[in-house]
């Protein structure tokens, strides 16, 4: 791993349901400025890691660090400077993408002014629907917005599970390049394999709540698991 500063430090973390070790002792290190993928078979934890870390499920045991500081002493603070997209987004289907945006940005601090708004818009390819009411979008386009949202107070830290459900080829493709702009942090969950080889820099593998193993990217992943398929 590169010598860089951690940004997420997960330490012995445990999650216990009746019956069920969702979690079981598991470490690993997310370093600054890269976009890691979280993968691993169904079932096997990376769902219930992601919501630990933030704080929509509290651990069984364990500890959680993000920006070197205890996430459980430190929550609003760090909570302030990350972004998450957690299945479909959450928005004001009423109101237009731009009024969703507006609130989304005053809820996080961020005083941001139409010159902004719009160009977060344009990021995700919806600077021309800024006024149309997001219950007329797509599920696509209400992803984007979400993606835009999870972005709009340049946080240091962005955590996307299936970020690319109900996206078509354009959308996802501008999901590759805000991701590719993003000058912090990202880990993302996703089965979608041309995503992950786009945009993956590096890989952390779990599987029954432990962690299986890290790997440079997704096509070093696959040779890793299929070696002769590389021969």
């Amino acid at each position: 791993m590169p010598e860089t500063q951690p940004i997420i430090e997960v330490s012995h973390l445990t999650k216990e349901y009746p019956g069920v070790h969702a979690v079981n002792d598991l470490s690993f290190t997310v370093y600054d400025g890269d976009v890691y993928g979280f993968l691993g078979q169904n079932g096997a934890g990376k769902s219930t890691t992601i919501r630990m870390l933030l704080t929509l499920v509290k651990p069984t045991g364990g500890n959680i660090r993000i920006f070197g500081k205890d996430l459980s002493a430190h929550r609003h603070e760090i909570m302030s400077q990350t972004g998450a997209i957690i299945e479909r987004p959450d928005l004001y289907k009423y109101l237009s993408a731009y009024d969703n945006l507006k609130i989304f940005a005053r809820m996080s601090g961020r005083r941001a002014g139409r010159a902004l708004l719009m160009e977060r818009l344009d990021m995700v390819g919806l600077a021309d629907r800024w006024n149309s009411a997001v219950k007329t979008f797509s599920q696509g386009m209400k992803q984007r917005l979400g993606i835009a949202v999870s972005l709009i107070h340049d946080p240091r830290l962005v955590l996307l599970d299936e970020p690319t459900n109900n996206l078509d080829i354009a959308s996802a493709e501008v999901l590759e390049q805000a991701l590719a702009d993003f000058e912090g942090t990202v880990l993302v969950i996703s089965h979608d394999r041309y995503f992950l080889d786009q945009t993956m820099q590096r890989l952390l593998v779990i599987e029954n709540g432990q962690l299986a193993g890290y790997a440079g990217g997704y096509s070093d992943y696959l040779a890793a698991r299929n070696p002769k398929s590389t021969s």
